[in-house]
């Protein structure tokens, strides 16, 4: 049978709890593939109020976060990362408004509203979504709950948290009243905090946030039947992104959707859901640090996305599985247009105070259409078979631009836009996605799994349409500028996993080998167009990449109250036939893993953890990617539930105060010569929780 292991977590406690999970009605990861077993560490949270939902995936195996702001945590796993990981909301494929990904996927749900992180280990079947190239996550928020009686129920959860790094605080409040048919919720959260500190009392400047969500719900059921319509809304104010050129002023706006499903009996299943988005963004040099001055110009760039889906499926039995077929589709809208008012005197030729503007991404749009079908079932005696197969085409397109740049790059940036205009700015891209996974339970102790895959990923609009050097490139933060490719290929990924799992009533151990051989990997190559820009212009092209390691996950319970758990991860990526020396890929995490010991007892527990990462020195040399030092924490967490459904979290992260660079961290103000965005220092949290 295929595995599917749900974990019990809170986002504002610090360990999992299996006993208390039925009654507090926690948010849960549902790692799929995965030999975690209930209560292990693995899906521990950061007890502090988590700021994104990004934050939890640094306990699921292979998976990590390219942290480029305090809420700009881009999913990372098995070395891919941003678009190449497909990533629904409420069943919303959600288009990030900021073309530098300021408003990463995750991000649009806070943690203390998440009710369901699912990720998919190894190879995503085809079934989670379009162009599951680099893995699938899907998150699910908070809605309450349907009475089980015939009576009127409430329900819902109340949690506040403070954290010294940052001074910051959150609370959370979700209500829902329903019976057994129709229910009505509503939820709300407020984060807010300061520039954390580094170490002592210094700080990392940029890094304070302020967000706002709210959502509401309708949702009924009847003798099979269940249909929802969900409105969420995302009012994130002034909030630093230390590693991008510019900070968040703001990006506002909401998700619509609407789902239902009809159970028909006898293995037949009807699902459908549709969605709508529109938010509005605006980001600038001047909110957070120096830009508007005699040495920089003031910039700013307001971006606009509307986008809407709908996926269909249907679930019937044939021989001895389920049998799904299916039929997705998105469409989404950009627009950039960036203001630039000339205060320097490096950057002149329009005099002080000119105002210039360029119009980078202007009416882009980018559509999918696919049809899947995929079956599971069980082909022999402990064998289980799944086989899928995806056909997916990709449109798009973008509108003509103009720019008003002055200075000595004014003559190319204008022939840049020329030439742009002049071109066939429409792409289509036909894939086609296969994965066979096969699962064989060896014995009562031991399972074994081998997949195979051919996933693929069309271009972005920022990889083909970046018409000029340009810094918004998806949330690379690499220092570098970049410019976009017409001619550019889909990326065609050939995937192998193999998984062991072997597992008694007190031990197990979970190995993950992979391959994965990229045919037309997009990455950045050298340009003529650095002659006239800079050497640090780089345009998207298409190579040659493999990408290969392992995951592991162990645990042994000691006694009725200890346990031990730990978790190790590693990943190298490299161009193939690489012209140079210089043959790795960009931002790959280090050998990295945690071990931690826990003890629970009548409501109440303890835990001591340690995390540590290697060293990196296999970095990219086409980007000038700089290596990172290894270093190792000690984090302390403890949780105590004094009442029924009522939880104080306490504890206290990085204990020793180490001053730490993540590597998958981007670069101060987008300059490679000021060295990476520094981590958080030590944290000493608390945190209070009332669920009913």
């Amino acid at each position: 049978m295929k595995t599917k292991i749900s974990i019990a977590i809170a986002a504002i406690v610090a360990i999992p709890v299996q006993v208390s999970a039925e009654h507090e009605h926690l948010p849960t990861i549902v790692v799929e593939g995965s030999a975690m077993r209930s209560g292990t560490f693995g899906t521990a949270p950061d007890s502090s109020g988590l700021k994104d939902t990004a934050s939890l995936l640094k306990r699921v195996p292979g998976a990590n976060v390219n942290r480029n702001g305090p809420l700009t945590g881009i999913a990372s796993y098995r070395g891919m990362f941003g678009n190449r990981i497909n990533i629904s909301i409420d069943g919303a494929n959600m288009k990030e408004v900021g073309p530098n990904s300021m408003d990463p996927p995750l991000s649009h749900i806070p943690a203390p509203l998440t009710g369901k992180l699912t990720v998919h280990r190894g190879i995503a079947p085809v079934s989670s979504g379009i162009e599951t190239f680099g893995g699938s996550m899907h998150v699910e928020s908070k809605k309450g709950r349907f009475a089980e009686g015939d009576g009127i129920e409430t329900s819902g959860t109340a949690s506040m948290g403070y954290g010294s790094v940052d001074d910051g605080h959150f609370g959370a409040l979700l209500g829902a009243v329903a019976n057994k048919n129709h229910k009505l919720y509503l939820s709300g959260s407020k984060e807010q905090g300061r520039d954390y500190k580094i170490k002592d009392n210094q700080k990392q400047e940029n890094t304070r946030y302020d967000r706002e969500a709210f959502t509401t719900g309708y949702g009924y059921q009847r003798e099979g039947h269940e249909f929802g319509i969900n409105y969420s809304n995302n009012n994130t104010g002034h909030t630093g992104t230390p590693a991008l050129p510019m900070d968040i002023e703001y990006v506002k706006g909401g998700l619509y959707d609407a789902n239902y499903s009809w159970d028909l009996g006898d293995g037949y299943k009807l699902k459908t859901n549709i969605f709508y988005q529109k938010m509005r963004h605006l980001m600038s040099n001047t909110v957070m640090r120096n830009g508007g001055t005699t040495m920089m110009d003031a910039i700013n760039n307001r971006t606009e996305v509307e986008a809407g889906g709908i996926d269909i499926g249907v679930d019937m039995p044939l021989f001895d599985g389920i049998l799904t077929v299916g039929i997705n589709g998105d469409q989404a809208n950009h627009d950039a247009n960036s203001r630039m008012i000339d205060t320097s005197t490096n950057n002149g030729g329009a005099g002080a105070g000119a105002v210039m503007n360029t119009n980078f991404f202007n009416r882009v749009e980018r559509d999918r259409y696919s049809i899947f079908t995929e079956w599971t079932g069980d082909v022999a005696e402990n064998l289980v078979l799944d086989l899928g197969v995806r056909f997916a085409r990709t449109w798009s397109d973008a509108g003509m631009v103009s720019t008003q740049m002055n200075g000595m790059n004014n003559t190319a940036t204008n022939a840049d836009a020329v030439a742009f205009n002049a071109a066939d700015r429409s792409r289509n891209f036909n894939e086609v996605d296969l994965a066979v996974v096969l699962r064989h339970a060896v014995s009562s102790s031991l399972d074994v799994e081998v997949g195979l895959a051919r996933k693929n990923r069309a271009p972005t609009y920022q990889e083909l349409y970046l018409w000029t050097e340009n810094k918004a490139t998806g949330g690379f933060a690499d220092g570098k500028t970049y410019i976009g490719d017409l001619n550019l290929d889909h990326e065609t990924a050939y995937q192998f996993d193999l998984g062991f799992d072997w597992h008694t009533d007190n031990a197990y151990v979970a190995p993950r080998f992979f391959y994965h051989y990229v045919d037309d990997y997009i990455q950045g190559t050298a340009t003529t167009k650095a002659l006239t820009y800079g050497a640090d212009t780089l345009q998207w092209s298409n190579i040659q990449a493999q990408l290969y390691g392992v995951d592991l996950e162990a645990g042994y319970t000691l006694t009725d109250n200890w346990r031990v758990d730990a978790g190790l991860n590693y990943v190298r990526g490299e161009r193939v036939n690489s012209p140079t020396g210089d043959s790795d890929l960009y931002r790959i995490a280090p050998l990295n893993g945690r071990v931690q010991a826990t003890y629970e007892q009548h409501g109440w527990m303890g835990a001591i953890e340690g995390v540590f990462y290697a060293d990196q020195g296999d970095v990219a040399g086409y980007n000038d990617e700089q290596k990172t030092k290894g270093y190792m924490l000690l984090n302390l967490r403890g949780k105590y539930e004094p009442y029924h459904g009522v939880v104080i979290g306490t504890g206290i992260e990085n204990v020793i105060g180490s001053q730490y660079f993540d590597h998958l961290g981007g670069y101060t103000n987008h300059t490679i010569a000021n060295g990476r965005v520094a981590s958080p220092g030590r944290n000493i949290y608390a945190t209070l929780s009332y669920n009913w």
